[in-house]
């Protein structure tokens, strides 16, 4: 129900705020109440009184450092709650259309630091990215407001921010663009890399580097260098896995497809075939196999392990052989 209600709101839309209640902290003057009426680089726009025409308080006149300024604004709470309560229960195509209309109607307040508008557009960009809508999510960090995320926001988003323009390349289906951005994030082939088929990557938290070997095997992919990108893949799906199960799921999914189009396993080669049946197998246990598409769900079993046969008339090695047993000790001197 709450789903609904949100979805419905940010579908038909509200009216864009004119102003907004909050307090700003002053240098001298107290705390005065009031309404922000809009925000630029200088300072805020600010009226004592409703639907009054305000005026502009430079940020130098208001408590705070950098991008910390005492601009408390009323409306932040109630207009995040519902959104963030999508978000946290997974729901994220709701939670992306939630917080897109929190940033619409709240346009007035983007030029603020540290403002709820900004914030909304972030989240809206990691609703999206963990939804899968890539496109969609190319488009909003593509439009002037998201340009006040990496100007308005404070450090805690910049690393995550970082990651989301990453991802845009695959909404734009940009693969240069992409190995550009990539390449920032590899280790320089030099000696004994050169040796490896694809670079190492920078020492980063393996949440991360699970992202950049993913987005790597894109790449990859696309030059169609098959094997890279799917060493890349299982890469991403073992760093995520146990601690980023959407980033798991994704790589795993991303191996399997790149397996059901191998022509030894329509030869149904027995090499190939149990490494599919080894990984669908996993996803199914791991993720459930719902989801799966019927060609790669048939897969989902318990690949056999080999053994090997020995005849019965064949000769064991001595040192394979059981050691004798050790004579029974009489007692005797």
């Amino acid at each position: 129900m709450l789903g609904v209600t949100v979805l419905s709101m940010a579908v038909q839309g509200m009216a864009q705020v004119k102003e907004t209640p909050a307090t700003v902290g002053l240098m001298e003057g107290g705390n005065p109440r009031g309404y922000v009426q809009g925000a630029n680089d200088q300072g805020v726009i600010f009226s004592t009184s409703a639907g009054s025409r305000g005026s502009l308080i430079p940020y130098a006149q208001i408590r705070g450092e950098g991008l910390n300024k005492l601009v408390r604004l009323d409306a932040r709470p109630e207009a995040l709650a519902e959104p963030r309560v999508l978000f946290d229960s997974g729901s994220y195509a709701e939670a992306a259309e939630a917080f897109g209309a929190v940033a619409r109607n709240y346009a007035i307040i983007l030029g603020l630091p540290q403002n709820f508008a900004s914030e909304a557009l972030f989240f809206q960009a990691e609703s999206l990215l963990r939804v899968g809508n890539y496109a969609q999510l190319a488009k909003v960090l593509e439009s002037p407001p998201a340009a006040t995320i990496d100007s308005k926001l404070g450090e805690y988003y910049k690393k995550s921010h970082e990651y989301q323009k990453l991802w845009a390349f695959l909404g734009k289906n940009d693969v240069e663009g992409l190995r550009a951005a990539l390449a920032a994030y590899q280790k320089p082939v030099i000696g004994d890399a050169k040796l490896l088929p694809a670079p190492n990557f920078n020492d980063l938290p393996a949440a991360e580097v699970a992202q950049l070997a993913f987005l790597r095997g894109k790449v990859y992919e696309a030059d169609g260098e098959i094997d890279n990108a799917k060493d890349d893949y299982y890469r991403a799906f073992t760093l995520a896995n146990g601690n980023k199960e959407l980033m798991a799921k994704l790589a795993m999914g991303a191996v399997m497809l790149k397996l059901n189009e191998d022509p030894l396993l329509k030869a149904e080669d027995r090499a190939a075939m149990a490494e599919m049946q080894s990984v669908a197998y996993l996803f199914s246990k791991r993720f459930g196999s719902d989801g799966m598409p019927d060609a790669i769900k048939k897969f989902a079993v318990r690949p056999e392990v080999a053994r090997p046969v020995v005849p019965e008339d064949a000769e064991i090695p001595a040192d394979d052989a059981p050691a004798a047993e050790a004579p029974a000790e009489s007692g005797e001197e």
